[in-house]
């Protein structure tokens, strides 16, 4: 992609770190164009907004799962992609050098239904967006669940990140950095 100069600081304007956390800018795929397209359209919510729900014994469960799926984002520059557009002639991806993942905990009530319900409720993609703007387009949300004695965890991706064949292979990653195995040695 060729941009000039102010369109280069417009985006690294939007970046946490400025132009030193940018690893790469290129045009998005025709495919991810018509996923913009959509995800810009819609009045609400998302409509390529995917979740997978987990169930953990303890916060610290979550946490390790967190961490091993922060290392995958390391490994993975798609998983460090945002998008701009604001301003741009095209749309562009962004590859940023450091976007780590958070874990939100929340405090829901048992007495408000089945956490799990609340927690699809709260994040149903009809009405919740994640800021594709900002790397990683994940986000990893856990609440307590008293009476199933477990943590209910929802991680939510954008699918212009991020499929039912890649995340298969990203659990696949976790996976193997919570058993202890070294990491792939096949190219990200």
């Amino acid at each position: 992609i060729e941009l000039e100069q102010p369109a280069i600081d417009r985006i690294t304007a939007t970046v946490p770190g400025g132009a030193a956390n940018v690893e790469d800018i290129y045009p998005l795929a025709p495919l991810q164009d018509g996923i913009l397209y959509h995800h810009i359209a819609a009045e609400r919510g998302d409509p390529y907004l995917l979740s997978a729900m987990l169930a953990m014994d303890s916060l610290q469960r979550v946490e390790a799962f967190a961490a091993a799926l922060n290392q995958v984002v390391v490994r993975h520059a798609v998983l460090r992609t945002a998008i701009a557009w604001d301003g741009l002639d095209q749309p562009v991806q962004l590859v940023w050098r450091n976007a780590p993942l958070t874990v939100e905990v929340l405090q829901l009530d048992p007495a408000q239904g089945d956490i799990a319900a609340q927690l699809r409720k709260r994040f149903d993609p009809r009405h919740f967006r994640l800021d594709i703007r900002q790397a990683p387009m994940m986000r990893l949300i856990t609440a307590q669940d008293v009476p199933g004695g477990r943590w209910v965890t929802m991680l939510l991706s954008h699918h212009l990140i991020d499929d039912a064949t890649s995340l298969k292979l990203m659990i696949g990653e976790i996976a193997g950095h919570l058993e202890g195995r070294e990491a792939p040695q096949s190219t990200p």
